[in-house]
């Protein structure tokens, strides 16, 4: 029996974490490994105990899946929802199932952060992950050569 191979993909919603998702689908399907979408939230402070966003977040996921998905493909797609920080989440996942690599996306200036170029999870992922992170930008960008 053959182990399944994954890539694990953050996923916020935002554009950067659209195109991961795109890139992450495309390069599992170049090497035949399956992408599991991992979204990761901290509840805001005077959250009520019994609020739980995973159902919504869920449906949410199934679109986006549903979207980028090749209806011809058999690439399987998972989505997970956890409640933690998101670095600690996307590493974790990555680590129970052995994925090969984690993929992330940054959103320009609102990906921006006092770390640097990165925003805070494609930072943390980066200097903390024992596996591959692949950043992937919101946009490509224009090459201004001369």
């Amino acid at each position: 029996m053959q182990q399944t191979r994954w890539i694990v993909v953050g996923m916020d919603f935002s554009d950067g974490s659209i195109r991961a998702l795109e890139f992450a689908i495309e390069h599992a399907r170049v090497v035949g490994a399956d992408v599991v979408c991992v979204h990761a939230y901290e509840d805001a402070p005077g959250t009520r105990a019994l609020h739980d966003p995973a159902q919504a977040i869920r449906e949410q996921f199934e679109e986006v899946i549903a979207l980028r998905r090749p209806p011809w493909s058999s690439l399987r797609v998972d989505p997970i929802v956890r409640r933690g920080a998101p670095w600690e989440k996307l590493a974790h996942v990555a680590t129970e199932l052995g994925a090969e690599l984690i993929v992330v996306g940054v959103d320009g200036e609102r990906g921006a952060s006092r770390e640097g170029f990165l925003g805070t999870v494609a930072h943390r992922l980066v200097t903390t992950s024992p596996r591959p992170v692949v950043v992937v930008p919101s946009r490509p960008r224009l090459d201004h050569g001369g």
